[in-house]
């Protein structure tokens, strides 16, 4: 790959230019939509977790064979999801190591503080002292290096920007919790909104006001806003849409908090930057496709992460999936979902069945890659390559991964 684009600076072969482009100034879909998508570089990492991800030392190449461990260690959020060990297992070391799931993948928060008994995790381990945070991180982690564990955890509770915003909330908390429970009132939440006002396509250098706000209080408020709370109670999910959605769980991949993808993002008009912000929306496969190209003037650790760079790729790849799945749930009136109602169905079908037996039924139309509708649109294709060609000596079915 050596044909960096004109618009992003994104590295490509040759072959992969646009069939509407000329040789001499050849341009790439795949990475910006031709200068449409126009997202800021991230900020250099800091200089001590850029050494752990390029150098050839003992530590570097043990935190980058361990470095899902030490995500785990550092992250805000806890990955909820199934995930499929066998193919690692069976290949007894002598394939590369695979990131496979099944089902549907959440990031979870729990309460700042532990429940009695309980060890603190993730999140909860950010307010308290940092030595005590380090003691335990390694007593959770005994097969990680100590200094390597010390190191990272000096730089990100001074780099990451959520850090110190947790850290307020608990102290906030704590203080109107006091008071509640003298007067006998509902435990106190605390909401972490992301400020409208700023903008939000831009990568900024940690600062709490540049990132979020803090609104007291379960009332009103965005339905992707993350709930904090001080007492035990259910895990909160936190929404795909939410900027800090990659941040909290991807610590090392973010160090500075960088916020992610959200609805609010918008196409750039490609030859006049100056321009206001397109009226369609960024989707997060655009995003997520942006954000994973090599260029020459950007130091990637998502690109270096190894292990946890496939991790990432199949988180991402998943929450533009629900994503999708959740829109066509709630916009099944205009996929004329009525048509292919269960009950018109089950009618059609000529079939004795019981009524109470029927749920609600949910249509994938033919553009959803992988529905049944979309098969059955292959298949047609197919067909009707046969009746074309007439006689087909061989029919082949592949699958390869995206």
């Amino acid at each position: 790959m050596d044909v960096p684009c004109p618009y992003c600076g994104a590295l490509h072969w040759a072959a992969e230019r646009l069939a509407s482009s000329s040789v001499s100034r050849p341009e790439f879909g795949l990475c910006c939509n031709s200068g449409k998508v126009r997202i800021q570089p991230p900020p250099e990492p800091p200089l001590a977790i850029q050494r752990l991800f390029s150098e050839s030392n003992s530590q570097a190449k043990e935190f980058r064979q361990n470095i899902r461990s030490y995500n785990n260690a550092f992250a805000f959020t806890s990955l909820g999801v199934n995930m499929d060990k066998a193919l690692n297992r069976n290949s007894h070391g002598r394939a590369p190591w695979v990131f496979r799931i099944q089902g549907q993948l959440s990031h979870n928060s729990a309460a700042l503080i532990p429940r009695p008994g309980h060890q603190p995790k993730y999140a909860q381990l950010y307010i308290y002292d940092p030595r005590m945070a380090l003691a335990e991180r390694v007593r959770l982690n005994q097969d990680l290096r100590q200094d390597t564990m010390a190191l990272l955890q000096d730089i990100l509770i001074v780099s990451h920007q959520y850090a110190p915003l947790y850290r307020f909330a608990h102290e906030w908390l704590s203080a109107q919790e006091g008071a509640a429970a003298l007067q006998s009132e509902e435990p106190v939440t605390i909401r972490l909104a992301v400020d409208p006002n700023k903008d939000l396509r831009r990568y900024n250098l940690p600062t709490a006001d540049d990132v979020a706000i803090l609104l007291p209080g379960q009332e009103g408020g965005d339905y992707r806003d993350i709930l904090l709370r001080t007492r035990a109670g259910p895990l909160q999910r936190i929404h795909e849409g939410h900027p800090a959605y990659a941040p909290l769980m991807y610590p090392l991949l973010f160090p500075y908090g960088t916020s992610g993808w959200h609805s609010e993002l918008r196409l750039s008009d490609p030859e006049d930057p100056s321009h206001p912000p397109l009226p369609q929306s960024l989707t997060q496969t655009r995003y997520y496709a942006y954000q994973l190209q090599v260029r020459r003037t950007e130091f990637s650790t998502i690109l270096r992460g190894g292990r946890l760079l496939q991790q990432y790729a199949v988180d991402v790849w998943a929450a533009a999936e629900q994503q999708r799945l959740n829109y066509l749930r709630t916009h099944q009136q205009e996929l004329r979902a009525s048509l292919y109602s269960g009950l018109e169905d089950a009618l059609r079908g000529g079939q004795d069945l019981n009524l109470n037996e029927l749920g609600q039924m949910f249509v994938l139309p033919s553009s959803h890659v992988g529905g049944p509708r979309y098969m059955q649109q292959l298949f047609q294709d197919s067909m009707a390559i046969a009746r074309y060609f007439k006689r087909v000596d061989l029919f082949l079915t592949m699958t390869a991964n995206p």
